[in-house]
């Protein structure tokens, strides 16, 4: 394990301040705008779906498994290896850590746009300025890792500030867009049978798939459990509450969009924009200043993801180094200083992440290919810790008592529940990258699809393997 030194003493993380840890993270207004167009009205069945079928049974699976391991820091990894052995901890956990890894090198591109609709209420990263943006996410990235390791008593305020204020914006929309509608401004999206009934083509069940891992998150305060006032009763308590206020805001959001925004509308604003404008347009159907709302609304957004990156930051390299065994990885990455935090391996990562963004800006486009490769085979990396956690679940019901925390009294309830979720998660791996396949137009094109998106995640768990492989036998 990992060696601790004698650590400041630790804030407890309150349910509310957990809830909004899980909250922010995991919920994504851009993620109702991007599914409006793809889906329209269909998408608010959708996310119901998702919500009873997927998000919910994760999240209990979740609750129990982070319950009968509360005393560990390890988050997801703990969990697995608890039930399945440390081999199967670090498949899942790799995935897990690889695909945020990538994922990170894009993220920090949205914030100075995020700025720019706060100061400006417009985007003004165009074509003339957008190479201005690696430059802001270089800075960002080491800002952002710097707050990171100063404990998560510090980000957590963060996050429990933040989420607040997306809670109240996303909240306000809901509601004006439902008064609005209410008292006579019609629908801008048809509403009948077809539209809000899925055409269930392999166009919708890659949209769907990916919906999937748009809930993905209530695992992230995992690592996080043993700083929670009274665990046993908080954090599933907390999970669950998380859960059904993100089900809901997504659910409800959808709806609310497509009142106020049809999807040719929502496509013509721009995948990037579609969110700011769907505010403003909400606002100037009331008579106020649209861009005086979308200011508001963006600097909220600025604040919550600077807090949900944080997280994302923070939250995967716990899960990677503080259970594995020892010699796993070089012990520099392991080791925690006094604010209980992997110092190290945080500006190990910061590092990684500011070479993956420096590639372009330096011209060494070979390479930046061979990097956006590298992303792309990773993408749905992200599934693969959720099929091994949902089996975790399936071994722990069966081969050991019950938790201090028990959503699900019966065996029976639970095996199907642990196997539903992992034929979800399964059918999402595949379904995510029909289109590829469908829309290729030779056998050479189909090939290289599969090769690419599914190949990946099998790519990266073996290198993982020879990694640690090659560490224990050096």
């Amino acid at each position: 394990m990992t060696e601790t030194p004698k650590m400041k003493k630790q804030t407890s993380l309150s349910l509310w301040t957990l809830v909004m840890l899980i909250f922010v993270p995991t919920f994504g207004f851009n993620n109702i705008t991007t599914n409006g167009v793809a889906l329209g009205p269909a998408a608010v069945p959708s996310w119901l779906l998702v919500g009873i079928f997927y998000f919910l049974p994760l999240t209990a699976i979740i609750a129990e498994l982070a319950s009968a391991n509360q005393h560990k820091g390890g988050g997801i990894y703990s969990w697995i290896a608890f039930s399945l052995g440390h081999r199967w901890a670090f498949f899942g956990t790799w995935s897990y850590f690889i695909a945020n890894l990538f994922y990170l090198q894009f993220v920090f591109a949205r914030l100075p746009v995020m700025a720019s609709w706060a100061l400006f209420g417009e985007n003004r990263f165009g074509d003339e300025n957008v190479m201005l943006l690696p430059y802001f996410s270089i800075v960002l990235c080491l800002a952002l890792t710097w707050v990171a390791t100063r404990g998560v008593g510090q980000f957590s305020k963060l996050s429990s500030l933040g989420g607040k204020f997306t809670f109240l914006a996303t909240g306000l929309f809901i509601v004006f867009a439902f008064m609005g509608y209410f008292r006579g401004t019609p629908s801008a999206t048809e509403w009948t049978r077809e539209t809000v009934i899925p055409d269930f083509s392999s166009s919708y069940f890659a949209t769907f798939s990916w919906l999937l891992f748009a809930v993905a998150g209530a695992e992230v305060a995992g690592t996080y459990i043993h700083k929670v006032e009274h665990p046993t009763r908080n954090f599933p308590r907390g999970v669950l509450i998380a859960t059904m206020l993100v089900g809901f805001a997504y659910i409800a959001g959808s709806l609310a969009v497509s009142l106020v925004a049809s999807p040719e509308a929502l496509n013509n604003a721009g995948l990037k924009d579609a969110n700011y404008m769907v505010y403003l347009m909400l606002a100037e159907s009331w008579g106020i200043s649209g861009k005086v709302v979308v200011q508001l609304y963006s600097a909220i957004l600025l604040v919550t993801s600077i807090a949900a990156y944080v997280v994302w930051i923070e939250s995967p390299i716990r899960a990677m180094f503080a259970e594995v065994p020892p010699n796993t990885f070089p012990k520099f990455l392991t080791v925690r200083d006094e604010e209980d935090s992997f110092f190290n391996a945080l500006w190990t990562q910061a590092g990684v992440v500011v070479v993956l963004i420096a590639i372009p800006l330096i011209g060494l486009t070979s390479i930046d290919a061979f990097f956006r490769l590298l992303t792309d085979l990773s993408a749905l990396s992200l599934v693969i810790p959720y099929i091994i956690l949902a089996v975790a679940f399936l071994v722990f019901r069966l081969n050991h008592p019950p938790g201090p925390f028990t959503m699900m009294r019966s065996n029976k309830l639970a095996a199907t529940v642990a196997l539903m979720t992992v034929l979800i998660s399964v059918a999402g791996f595949f379904g995510a990258g029909i289109d590829y396949y469908v829309d290729a137009e030779t056998s050479a094109e189909a090939a290289q699809a599969i090769l690419m998106t599914y190949g990946g995640p099998i790519l990266l768990i073996a290198l993982g393997y020879g990694l640690t492989h090659f560490r224990r036998s050096a």
